[in-house]
This record gives C-alpha cells, sequence and structure tokens, in this order.
C-alpha cells in the first residue's frame, strides 16, 4: 500500500509542479497569458508518453520477463536518439505549431520554445527513472524525477524575477535541466549489446502506445472544437484540466505493470489499493474546485458539468486500468490492443466530431464504460480470483495463480 501512495503522489507531484511553473510563470512576468503555454504544449505530452511507452516500459517489462538488461539499455539509447530527432523537428517549426494550436507567434514563441525544451529534457529523465522504477529502485527514481521539476520551477521563476528578458530565461531553465540530465543519464546507462525487438516492445505496451496516439489526435483538435463555443468554456475547461491533470498522472498503472512483469500481482489488493488512492484524489478535485472556481472567474453550471465527468471516469478506471493491464500482460495482447484501439476510435470521433463544448468529456466517459464492459467480459469468461485475490484461468487447477503462467 505504501508503495501506490508513494508512487502515486510522486507523479501527482511531478504534474502540480510542471502546471505551477506556468502559473508563476505568468504572474511574475505580469503576462498571465504566458500560463496558457501548458495547454500549448499539452499535446506534446502524448508524443512523450508514446516514445516512453515503446522504449522505455516495454524494454523494462521484457527485462524482467527475460533476465535480460541488454534490452533496457538498448531501449534507452534508441529512445533518446528518436526524441532529439522529433523534439528538433518541433522546434525548427515551432511557428507552424504555435498557429496550428491558434495562438500568437511572436508573442509565444520563445517560451514555447522553452516549453519543449523541457519536455525533451523530461522524456530523457524519464527514459532514467522508469528503468530505476522496474528494478524497484524507486527512491532514486523518485528522487530524480522530483530534483527535475523542482530545478525547472526554481530555474525559471528565479530567472524572471531577475530579468524579463525571455531568451536569457530560457537559456538559464534549459542549460540547468541539461547538466542534471546528463549526469543522471551518464550514469545509468550501462555497456550493453545491442538487443531490441520492435515486434516484443510494441506486444508488451501496444494497447499503451496505440491509445496515446489516439489521445494526441483527441487533444488536438477536440480542445480546438470546444474552445470555439466561448470564454466561459474555454474558462472552464482549462480550469478542470488545471485541476484533473496532476490527478490523471497520479492515478498511475505504473504500480500493476511492475508487479505483473515480476510476478507479483494481486488483483484484489490492487483494486483496493489504486481505489483507495483514486478516492483520495476525488476528494481533493471537489475541494480545489469550490475553493478556487471564483477565482478564476468559472461559471458554477458548466465547471460542473465538467468536473462531474472527469470524477465519473476517475472511478471507472479504478478497476479498468487493472483489468487492461493484467489482460494485456498476462492473457491475450491482440484483445486488449483491439478494446483499446476500438475505445480510441469511438473517442476520436467523438471529440473531434460531436459539436458541444463537452465533446472530449462526453468522448472520454464513453470510451471508459467501453473499455470497462469489454475487458469484464474477458475477466469473468476466462479467470476466476482466488482467496488469496489472484486471478486464475478457469481451466487451471484451482491454486496455481495467474502470475506463474
Amino acid at each position: 500500500m505504501k508503495r501506490y501512495f508513494t508512487l502515486s503522489l510522486t507523479l501527482f507531484a511531478f504534474s502540480v509542479l510542471n502546471v505551477l511553473t506556468y502559473f508563476l510563470l505568468g504572474v511574475i512576468t505580469g503576462n498571465t497569458a504566458y500560463s496558457g503555454i501548458f495547454s500549448i504544449t499539452y499535446p506534446l505530452q502524448f508524443v512523450i508518453s508514446t516514445l516512453l511507452c515503446f522504449f522505455a516500459t516495454a524494454s523494462s517489462i521484457r527485462a524482467n520477463k527475460e533476465d535480460n538488461k541488454n534490452c533496457v539499455n538498448t531501449g534507452i539509447f534508441l529512445g533518446l536518439i528518436f526524441g532529439i530527432t522529433i523534439f528538433a523537428i518541433i522546434a525548427v517549426f515551432v511557428d507552424k505549431y504555435i498557429a496550428f494550436m491558434n495562438m500568437e507567434t511572436d508573442i509565444y514563441r520563445n517560451f514555447t520554445l522553452m516549453a519543449i525544451g523541457q519536455l525533451f529534457l523530461s522524456y530523457v529523465c524519464n527514459l532514467v527513472t522508469e528503468k530505476l522504477y522496474f528494478e524497484n529502485k524507486d527512491k532514486f527514481a523518485n528522487f530524480c524525477s522530483l530534483g527535475f521539476m523542482i530545478l525547472n520551477l526554481l530555474t525559471v521563476c528565479i530567472t524572471a524575477l531577475i530579468t524579463k528578458n525571455q531568451i536569457i530565461i530560457l537559456a538559464v531553465n534549459l542549460s540547468a535541466l541539461f547538466v542534471y540530465v546528463a549526469v543522471w543519464f551518464a550514469i545509468n546507462l550501462k555497456k550493453f549489446k545491442f538487443d531490441f525487438s520492435i515486434i516484443k516492445n510494441f506486444r508488451y505496451e501496444s494497447m499503451s502506445i496505440v491509445g496515446e496516439i489516439f489521445m494526441l489526435i483527441i487533444y488536438l483538435f477536440g480542445f480546438r472544437l470546444a474552445f470555439s463555443f466561448g470564454q466561459e468554456y474555454y474558462i472552464a475547461l482549462s480550469f478542470i484540466n488545471l485541476i484533473t491533470d496532476p490527478i490523471w498522472d497520479g492515478i498511475s498503472v505504473k504500480i500493476a505493470k511492475i508487479d505483473i512483469s515480476q510476478s507479483c500481482y494481486n488483483y484484489k489488493k490492487a483494486l483496493i489499493y489504486s481505489g483507495t488512492v483514486t478516492i483520495c484524489y476525488v476528494i481533493l478535485a471537489i475541494v480545489l474546485f469550490f475553493s478556487l472556481f471564483k477565482v478564476f472567474n468559472v461559471v458554477l453550471s458548466i465547471g460542473l458539468i465538467y468536473l462531474a465527468i472527469q470524477i465519473s471516469d476517475m472511478l471507472i478506471t479504478i478497476v479498468k486500468s487493472n483489468l487492461q493491464t493484467f489482460i494485456q500482460l498476462e492473457y491475450s495482447p491482440t484483445k486488449a490492443t483491439i478494446i483499446g484501439l476500438l475505445s480510441k476510435v469511438i473517442r476520436t470521433i467523438l471529440a473531434v466530431f460531436l459539436f458541444t463544448p463537452f465533446n472530449t468529456d462526453i468522448a472520454q466517459i464513453t470510451c471508459g464504460v467501453l473499455a470497462l464492459v469489454l475487458f469484464l467480459i474477458l475477466r469473468f469468461r476466462n479467470f476466476k480470483m482466488d482467496k488469496e485475490g489472484f486471478l486464475i484461468r478457469k481451466e487451471k487447477i484451482p491454486n496455481q495463480k495467474s502470475n506463474m503462467f
């Protein structure tokens, strides 16, 4: 239980610090419009998630299952190469990216470049921490990630207090983060023999990879449609995102992936632990909403609709996230990917074409309910839970645990 709370709170803290960085940047510079940099680059977070799933998480799962450390270091190295290439292209065409997001290029160019640099360096940092988490070195991973986020916050805010020159703020921030990440990367990347399997890596994380790609599409086009309905919807949706984005980061299935890869996953305990964590976050979201909605001039009725949908999906995720991870790793990655693909296709279509300011949220809850139902069908058709809380195949003898397949 302690590990669930520790990892969840750490991931939550990372996201809070990231949001806080841009909130304070706007306040210190006297232009709160700069706080919107977080929204401009929000879709790029799913580019990072996709790369991490394929190169880091999948490689670590394979390493634990095959006792093969070469594939982890190979994944980190290849992940770095692909990350440099992708984010360099985005940086070169930053003006076109900003224009596509319906923002003013001249106003946001420098700080958007800074945000892109931060995202890339955080990605490199996560390549390292993902390896550490799967080696049960949670304290080192947490220290590395929290150190990165705190350094990011301090270098931006302190430099902005000293000077309003955007180039200097950008240079100080990215230089400090580069040195920090380079040290951690050098310490943790060991000599290795090249060992990488595209098929195996995709197999272990296929559903997550496909899901992150669709999330990129959803937030690129879905938010654009929602914001077109007027400022009151833009304000309410942005406010709810500020509250719930760190919470969604905190509600992680990382523990389930680690436990399954190490053959120690207990379904009953996982539901209890993840459920407890989620309920705590739901209470926090409600408290934050009613404490701050007047400060952000949010229309109460609109904000409550957005909040209610988000909370409903969080509760659904308690069961859905555990089942989808188990089905993916221990039963059928093909079926898990098909379910993930189907739900994401439906979510994308609804988010892009549903003509309502609640398009992305309606799409989100629809996707969540559909995936939950389908995973429950697979779970009850093929597995039963023994007295200790392990899922076992129905055709197996009763005392043979699922983690022994």
